[in-house]
């Protein structure tokens, strides 16, 4: 191992790896074709000219496999968030102008395996009634498919800032429909849970500019797009549903099956399911 360890997420770590470069090492429950599949979709990416690191190789360290990238010397916009609130308003509406030029491109083929990702982790997905999730298939059914880039985890900690954006984590990046991928990052944004003991007035501070966020984002893309709040909408249903699958704290799971049940209700589930 080169280097020192700069930062750890949920599936990897990130270790200095010589001169401008850095590694990403998955963890080892990982399986070894989502790093194969994120080093080739990140080599697409920077091969379409977006602002996102380069990739230079895939690699093994032992059990694990990793991605050397260029490394880049900046902070995440969500970082930034939290050292400068005030200028929040501006992120918002930077990271829906990123998105949404990320979203005029071709995607890696032409299949659009949103649609069927997304049906497969609906139907394994913990903690939903079988009834829960026909209806949930039913509402992704007609939904339309497409051939665009999508990024598939797109939220401010997956933005790096140092003068100029780059795009990282391209982990769940695939082709379809950009409006799936807005009502994902809807879904990121606007839920989600704060760690055990955190304070009142913490989780108040947290909640505010977490609404904050997802209005300003959601309002610009909105904007750029020509795009109805209701099309946005019409994701949000079987994208929040198809995230219980991911290795995400109980809490937000909890979450995101009350809201589930929320818009589920007005139809079919008023007794209480």
């Amino acid at each position: 191992m080169q280097g020192k360890r700069i930062g750890e997420g949920r599936t990897a770590e990130v270790w200095e790896h010589g001169a401008g470069k850095i590694l990403k090492l998955y963890r080892e429950d990982i399986p070894a074709h989502d790093a194969e599949r994120e080093y080739e979709i990140s080599k697409y990416a920077f091969g379409q000219n977006l602002q996102t690191p380069r990739p230079f190789e895939l690699v093994a360290d032992q059990e694990r496999k990793g991605i050397v990238f260029q490394q880049v010397f900046g902070r995440s916009m969500l970082g930034l968030i939290g050292k400068k609130p005030w200028k929040l308003g501006e992120y918002a509406g930077q990271l829906a102008a990123l998105h949404y030029d990320l979203h005029k491109l071709q995607g890696p083929d032409a299949s659009g395996r949103q649609k069927e990702s997304l049906k497969s982790s609906i139907i394994a997905a913990p903690m939903l009634l079988m009834e829960e999730k026909t209806a949930i298939l039913a509402k992704l059914e007609p939904l339309p498919a497409g051939d665009r880039l999508l990024h598939g985890d797109f939220h401010p900690d997956n933005v790096l800032m140092d003068g100029q954006a780059w795009i990282i984590d391209w982990m769940n990046g695939t082709a379809g429909n950009p409006v799936g991928d807005a009502a994902r990052t809807v879904v990121l944004l606007s839920m989600g849970t704060l760690p055990p003991g955190a304070s009142l007035s913490t989780r108040f501070v947290t909640g505010f500019i977490r609404q904050r966020l997802t209005k300003g984002y959601i309002r610009e893309y909105l904007r750029l797009s020509g795009l109805a709040y209701s099309e946005v909408n019409a994701w949000v249903l079987p994208v929040a549903a198809a995230r219980l699958t991911e290795g995400i704290p109980l809490a937000e799971k909890e979450q995101l099956v009350r809201e589930i049940r929320r818009r589920l209700r007005p139809e079919s589930f008023r007794s209480g399911h």
